[in-house]
């Protein structure tokens, strides 16, 4: 256990005197004084992290500590007190930068989940903080981004701007449209799942691959998630990794 202690208490150090960049859990808040900070957690080993040094990048967000809390983040050691551990995640961002002018545009990148809302999930990679919707993240439908990212987990990104910086986790997919982009034909009919009825239609998973189909509403016959139904393809565009069909019959429906 000492050991342990010796080593976590060493990496600190390192990071003080080196500006290395380690990885903790903002794991809750504490006041001091007027000040409220984030508790940065190391290894079992409590950081604190000041507000000004959160350095989010919407600035419009009055708790920035708040809005972290749970991701985990990078940060540098700025101070070793006896009581306290000081660190910064404003100076890892800008060291992360840095090592970003060296990244080419269509490189495969890794990033980080750091927050996710309903419509938008927020992806932290060298240093800088990307919004991304339902269309940069995959080419199916998502109806609830919290029900496909969870604060914390690590994301495969592809560069597709450095000017300004843009990302895209859709674009470092591997798809079966890429394995056998002619495997369906127009005219043809698959049996799929229905994954999901929005305004736009209902989406169906083929059995086969997974591909999706996106087919028009069907007013007072339309399936429920879960159905399983057969579906006649009307057309594809597999630049876009998109096709749209009917459905033709309905072979079973969930028990409720």
């Amino acid at each position: 256990m000492k050991a342990q202690k010796d080593e976590v208490r060493r990496l600190l150090q390192k990071s003080y005197n080196y500006k290395t960049i380690l990885t903790g859990q903002l794991t809750g808040k504490k006041k001091i004084g007027d000040k409220t900070y984030g508790v940065v957690l190391y290894q079992g080993t409590r950081c604190l992290l000041p507000p000004e040094e959160v350095d989010l990048t919407t600035e419009s967000i009055k708790d920035q500590v708040g809005a972290l809390l749970g991701a985990t983040i990078e940060f540098v050691v700025t101070d070793i007190q006896k009581d306290n551990i000081f660190v910064s995640r404003r100076v890892a961002k800008q060291q992360r930068r840095k090592e970003f002018e060296n990244v080419k545009e269509g490189s495969i990148i890794n990033g980080r989940v750091i927050g996710v809302s309903p419509k938008n999930v927020y992806i932290e990679a060298y240093g800088y903080e990307f919004a991304l919707t339902a269309k940069d993240v995959d080419y199916k439908w998502i109806h609830d981004m919290r029900d496909r990212f969870k604060i914390g987990e690590s994301v495969k990104a592809k560069v597709i701007s450095k000017n300004p910086p843009q990302i895209s986790v859709k674009e470092a997919l591997t798809t079966p449209w890429e394995k056998d982009p002619d495997r369906y034909k127009v005219g043809e009919q698959y049996v799929g799942k229905v994954v999901a009825v929005a305004n736009l239609g209902i989406f169906v998973d083929l059995l086969e691959d997974g591909r999706q189909v996106l087919c028009p509403p069907m007013g007072l016959k339309t399936p429920v998630i879960g159905s399983v139904v057969v579906v006649l393809i009307k057309d594809i565009n597999k630049e876009q990794k998109k096709m749209w069909g009917d459905i033709v019959r309905i072979i079973s429906e969930p028990r409720i």
